[in-house]
């Protein structure tokens, strides 16, 4: 397949995050450049988080990457800028390698399925009578096909309070529900 016949490939966001000093354009575009090796494991990255901080000469760069419904992080130091995001670049083709690697084992090709979750209003306070029910905001999810094991992990990793995903044991939609860290309640959708 030649470079004009391959799929364009996708990545949503790139967001940089930098507490103290800014990365500078030719940093950015560094970045930018190195990420995008990343596509070739899957056609569309939803986002890609780089947080950059320089602490006691070492140069400390943390990349979280959101694609196929799965989010992929890893974080390292080093001297130089440059051979911080290197390593962590290779770091996550490898950890995404692995990743599709497996799906194929599994028989399952990456895909995503986009639902939407609606968050209604805080509870009004006791003062005031309650306003009629409204919609506070939209977010879409994509979900991926995984068993019960993966989205316990997943949800673990991403320390995340609520957690979508799709049973694909269970052929349904679940939601699970931190209790405590570490601990879930399962919902599960049935018809």
């Amino acid at each position: 397949m030649s470079k004009s016949q391959r799929k364009q490939v996708e990545i949503v966001d790139v967001t940089f995050r930098s507490p103290h000093q800014e990365l500078t354009e030719a940093e950015k575009e560094y970045v930018r450049r190195k990420l995008h090796k990343l596509a070739r494991f899957f056609h569309k990255i939803w986002t890609l988080e780089v947080s950059y901080e320089q602490v006691r000469g070492q140069h400390h760069v943390s990349v979280v990457v959101d694609a196929d419904g799965q989010k992929f992080h890893y974080d390292d130091k080093a001297h130089e800028f440059r051979a911080a995001v290197d390593t962590v670049v290779q770091k996550l083709e490898h950890q995404l390698a692995r990743y599709k690697e497996r799906l194929q084992k599994r028989g399952r090709k990456p895909r995503e399925e986009v639902i939407e979750a609606t968050l209604s209003e805080m509870p009004p306070t006791e003062e005031t009578p309650p306003p009629n029910p409204a919609l506070r905001r939209t977010m879409r999810v994509p979900l991926k096909p995984m068993s019960l094991e993966e989205a316990l992990l997943q949800a673990d990793l991403e320390n995340a309070s609520v957690y979508m995903f799709y049973d694909a044991d269970a052929d349904r939609y679940c939601v699970l529900v931190q209790v405590e860290k570490g601990v879930y309640d399962l919902i599960e959708a049935i018809q």
